[in-house]
């Protein structure tokens, strides 16, 4: 206690060269907060841009192939995917939507879908006897949640054409991000079924008949959803090297996620030049003080004090300079980010904030400049200590 009221009264004693020492602290720490904030805000907005984007997580296969049921599965297995649907036949996933009262039609794009597509959310995945429309199409046929469908499905076998049709409900609008065009969401079994019978495979849930005979259900592609951003590369690779060609959007991903790399890099660089300058400049500044006052703290150790408190002393200090330090550079960062986010942040999606830190982010800055603050007062501590009760008399 006594070496903590001495080192105070010292900094006090000597206000002038102690907001020196503040100010050069102050100097440093707060580039580096700001630095942070930049780095932060930018990259989390663009990642808050990737992930508003749900197709920004989307494997889709390419082209048309055969997958199986169980082959499909075991994509969905895969370590990083959350989500999986097969899909039919491009050429063979469109239909004509018609209000339940014969009035508004369209041709309309179907997309497979089922129960937790993220896609989707919030909006829930429909039945069999549902379809979710596209805002799009959803305007230009006037129809809204609840509202009876006319899906039309036509073929053509030999020189006959014809068609068939079904009573479906509007089970929801799908969400502006998730197609842009005139089209609707459907489970895999009706879409699965429409295939089939323009396939002239006979569809008995339906009661729609056929030529042709019934084959075991193969798929030709899949549209498969990563829980990360950071997982859909890992995932695609996977799927290329096992035979399946995938289509992402991994390259835009691993802009953001490069930016990320070389922002941090940037920050460790800087962070570490000034990390290093601060401990040099306050560890030498501490160690002159002792020097200069080696005939006072003498008297200190010729009057009982320890050499603990003697080492002690000049710790104190560097902690209280630290403190001091930290105080007026969160300041200025504050002052910084203030002007900078008023000035800059509409360049952003969404208009986040430019500059920003969270509360861990501040804790552990703050944490290093107080190791490295204590590892240069240690030093001047270990010179403090090693002082001889009789220099001061000596030297009287």
């Amino acid at each position: 206690m006594l070496s903590l009221r001495l080192a105070l009264a010292d900094l006090w004693h000597e206000k002038g060269l102690s907001a020196c020492f503040v100010v050069a602290l102050a100097a440093i720490l707060a580039p580096l907060l700001v630095l942070l904030g930049l780095k932060t805000g930018v990259v989390d907005s663009l990642r808050a841009q990737l992930l508003a984007d749900p197709h920004m997580r989307e494997i889709n296969s390419l082209g048309n192939r055969s997958l199986s049921v169980e082959a499909v599965a075991e994509i969905g297995r895969q370590d990083g995917v959350i989500f999986i649907v097969p899909r039919t036949r491009l050429l063979a996933a469109t239909a004509t939507l018609a209000r339940g009262d014969g009035g508004n039609a369209l041709t309309a794009e179907l997309m497979p879908t089922a129960p937790g597509d993220p896609l989707l959310a919030p909006v829930a995945a429909p039945g069999d006897d549902g379809i979710i429309l596209t805002p799009l199409a959803a305007r230009k046929l006037g129809l809204a949640p609840g509202d009876a469908l006319r899906l039309a499905v036509q073929r053509k076998l030999g020189d006959q054409a014809e068609g068939k049709s079904l009573s479906l409900t509007v089970a929801g609008i799908a969400p502006d991000a998730a197609f842009a065009r005139e089209g609707a969401f459907v489970s895999i079994g009706l879409l699965a079924a429409l295939e089939d019978y323009r396939d002239g495979r006979p569809v008995p849930r339906y009661g729609w008949d056929g030529p042709n005979a019934a084959e075991t259900r193969a798929f030709a592609g899949f549209r498969a959803v990563a829980a990360r951003i950071e997982d859909v590369a890992a995932i695609a690779a996977r799927l290329e090297a096992q035979g399946q060609p995938v289509t992402t959007r991994a390259d835009e991903i691993e802009t953001v996620l490069r930016l990320d790399r070389n922002l941090t890099a940037i920050f460790l660089i800087v962070a570490a030049i000034g990390g290093a300058g601060f401990a040099l400049s306050l560890g030498a500044s501490l160690i002159g003080h002792v020097a200069r006052k080696r005939g006072e703290l003498s008297l200190l150790r010729l009057m009982g004090l320890s050499s603990g408190g003697m080492a002690g002393m000049p710790m104190v200090q560097g902690i209280a300079i630290t403190a001091a330090g930290s105080a007026l550079a969160l300041g200025a960062y504050g002052l910084a980010a203030l002007v900078i986010n008023r000035q800059f942040s509409d360049g952003l999606p969404g208009g986040g904030a430019i500059c920003r830190l969270d509360a861990v982010q501040v804790v552990s800055v703050l944490g290093i400049a107080l190791a490295v603050a204590l590892v240069a007062a240690t030093l001047a501590g270990l010179s403090a200590a090693r002082v001889e009760p009789g220099e001061g008399v000596r030297h009287g």
